[in-house]
């Protein structure tokens, strides 16, 4: 591969990317969908996101620790996906250099040898490694411990150890997986400088993982995950700039089932119930969940569907979170499958009002959705705004006007006929109301089982 590169040209290609862990066995999930990234040389990328979002999979596409199942990742240009063990070991002894959250430190030896170590895979002398090993330890200030072995250090030395390991082949190209996830503070702040400087000065192109938005700030070049997809990046120049770049819909879910719905016409109302109820039950588990594993996931969002269709009642759904993975549950400790089974609830409850099958009156109806609206949003509305913002509910969940009008209501000055929120909140407040008119489609009156 050619060294010469400029600091604009792509370092990192990945084109199509899927993944799928576990692929023909019962627990298989998809962890990456249709990834498409570059990175440019010289960048510092954060890839930022909760947790089972696809993040560590995405380092591992890029490190070539694991193949995708359909796309390509090149990397100086050149396909790299299809690399056999020989050369992914060649690739990372001349490219790439690993940070890991748990520093992999070898225990048994001192600190010296732990930084060295990967110079004896490319056939240096003892005097030679030993060294450049000490020339490192000097740089990050832990030099008076090279021969204290890794436990008797704090975990913010122990990173330093790491990095200075990482840097000692000089690769190009540092992939760091949440390294700072186990550090206070004050030891986190230190190792960030060091990648900064590392990029700055020197070049490297970084690429790290991290579920803390704190660490965005470092960034030049951030993307943002979401369910195993890039949502959108974002591009920081030195003078404060920032260019975005959307890559998923974020109204797919509720524009997807509106298609539906017109496509559908000549079809009953259970029917349609019946086709839309696993994207409802899509949207609703994304509105009451964060940080679960996708196999939780997958099977909180089959009970949430079950749930939507009135084949299991509340306490049969709230055994389904609680249970065992091997007694077909999704294994939650008993407190936030509660919180989790109330919070679906409520929205259900919500839903059958908005659907008009609670005997109500109209007045309740708006009253109830408004309250709960704003404590899902957490915003305060003054009580001169109440009386708009509740008129213009009653328009959207009565399809009087549709959800652009209604966000661009809720966003309008007052003189001119709106609520005056501000637009954060109007955006939020429009995002649930959405949400709730569709899972509120073809909700009946009947009763649980």
């Amino acid at each position: 591969m050619e060294e010469n590169k400029t600091e604009k040209e792509a370092i990192i290609e990945l084109k199509k990317i899927n993944f799928v862990y576990n692929k023909g066995k019962h627990n298989a999930y998809q962890a990456l969908y249709d990834i498409d990234l570059t990175i440019k040389r010289g960048s510092f990328v954060i890839i930022f996101g909760p947790s089972g979002c696809g993040k560590s999979s995405l380092l591992n596409m890029i490190s070539l620790l694991r193949k995708p199942d359909d796309g390509e990742v090149l990397v100086d240009g050149n396909q790299a996906t299809n690399t056999t063990k020989k050369q992914q070991v060649e690739f990372h002894r001349r490219k790439i250099g690993m940070i890991f959250q748990s520093y992999n430190l070898i225990p048994t030896l001192n600190v010296l040898d732990n930084v060295a170590i990967p110079q004896i895979f490319i056939n240096k002398s003892a005097k030679e490694r030993n060294k450049k090993a000490m020339e490192l330890l000097d740089r990050f200030g832990i030099e008076k411990y090279a021969k204290r072995i890794p436990t008797e250090l704090s975990g913010g030395e122990q990173q330093r150890i790491g990095i200075a390991r990482t840097l000692i082949n000089d690769q190009p190209i540092i992939l760091a997986d949440e390294p700072v996830g186990n550090l206070d503070s004050k030891s986190a702040s230190n190792v960030m400088r060091i990648l900064n400087k590392l990029n700055r000065e020197e070049g490297k192109t970084i690429v790290m993982v991290s579920h803390n938005p704190e660490n965005t700030i470092w960034g030049n070049h951030i993307v943002y995950m979401k369910d195993g997809k890039i949502e959108k990046e974002e591009f920081r120049d030195n003078k404060g700039g920032i260019k975005e770049v959307q890559k998923v819909n974020k109204n797919q879910d509720i524009t997807g089932i509106e298609a539906l719905l017109k496509n559908f016409q000549g079809l009953t109302k259970d029917q349609i119930l019946m086709m839309i109820a696993p994207m409802k039950a899509k949207i609703l588990t994304k509105s009451v969940l964060f940080d679960m594993e996708e196999h939780q996931l997958k099977k909180i969002e089959d009970g949430i569907r079950q749930r939507i269709l009135k084949t299991i009642n509340p306490k049969e759904f709230f055994e389904k979170l609680d249970k065992p993975e091997e007694r077909g549950g999704a294994e939650l400790n008993a407190r936030t499958a509660k919180r989790i089974s109330s919070s679906v609830e409520d929205i259900i409850k919500l839903a059958q009002i908005v659907a008009g099958v609670e005997d109500i009156t109209e007045d309740q109806r708006i009253e109830a959705v408004f309250g709960y609206i704003l404590k899902k949003v957490g915003a305060s509305v003054k009580k001169e705004e109440s009386a708009k913002v509740k008129e213009i509910i009653s328009s959207r969940i009565n399809h009087q006007i549709d959800r652009k009008e209604f966000s661009s209501l809720l966003d309008k000055p007052q003189e001119e006929g709106g609520a005056g929120l501000n637009s954060q909140t109007a955006k939020k407040i429009a995002k649930n109301v959405d949400m709730i008119l569709m899972i509120s489609y073809g909700v009946t009156g009947i009763k649980d089982k």
